[in-house]
């Protein structure tokens, strides 16, 4: 299937200026945060030109302050060259944060993991048992796992038939989660489950959680796969990868 690629960065960079917390701030700036824009940094561009960031549904931009301090212009800062000088700034005090907040939430959620736990490069993806895709992406990701250059993480959903919560509680409650969803997933969903009779309440928790969490981060569809680049920025993406990706995704060859 198609597949969409998104960026957001972990690096941590040096802040220009402090959050505009005490100071009053200027009207304009309270004005768009009465509409829902929420503040997020304060930086001095070219010539003393006071800007602000700021974030409004998840999505970040530039705010610069006239003289008179009474009118704003929202929109990217371009310099001579043309190249835009906001999204630095943009990236810093938005897209930074938001990425490492989304990678510690994965972290924190409930996985089966595969692979050596000091592997190199760690990808996460959302599965659901009925998902071909997702064994597929599993069957092609073994190389990796096998040579120890990559841990994948699987945060098993319920999402695409009726039973798939069951099916998905029957591997994460099993007396072995990892070595279950091995023998699912290298048997091609072929397996017969053990179903539970009652599914544990921290099981279905677990369920709901990693839905939520696949909704958070822009999931429609499984695999979703989340991994960091060389540059250590976070990407997404949905659906089997081609060769080409899949080696993007581990970090490189097998």
């Amino acid at each position: 299937m198609k597949h969409a690629v998104w960026t957001l960065s972990l690096a941590l960079l040096t802040s220009t200026s402090a959050l505009a917390t005490e100071a009053k701030l200027p009207a304009p700036i309270t004005a768009l945060q009465q509409q829902g824009f929420e503040l997020k940094g304060e930086f001095k561009g070219p010539g003393d030109l006071l800007g602000y960031v700021m974030q409004f549904q998840g999505q970040g931009t530039t705010v610069f302050l006239t003289p008179d301090k009474q009118h704003a212009i929202m929109g990217n800062l371009v310099d001579a060259t043309g190249k835009n000088l906001s999204d630095a700034q943009v990236e810093k005090w938005v897209y930074a944060p938001m990425a490492k907040e989304m990678w510690q939430k994965l972290e924190k959620n409930h996985w089966i993991a595969a692979g050596k736990a000091d592997a190199p490069q760690i990808v996460y993806a959302f599965a659901d048992p009925y998902c071909p895709y997702c064994t597929q992406f599993w069957q092609n990701a073994q190389p990796w796992l096998n040579s120890g250059k990559v841990q994948l993480r699987v945060l098993m959903v319920g999402m695409l038939r009726p039973d798939s919560g069951q099916k998905a509680a029957a591997i994460m409650m099993a007396d072995d989660p990892a070595k279950t969803l091995a023998e699912y997933e290298s048997s091609k969903g072929k397996l017969a489950l053990k179903i539970p009779a009652t599914i544990k309440p921290e099981i279905t928790k677990a369920l709901e959680d990693n839905l939520a969490l696949m909704d958070e981060l822009g999931g429609t569809a499984t695999p979703s796969i989340y991994y960091l680049n060389k540059d250590g920025r976070l990407q997404q993406h949905q659906g089997l990868p081609d060769e080409e990706t899949m080696k993007t995704i581990m970090g490189g060859d097998k």
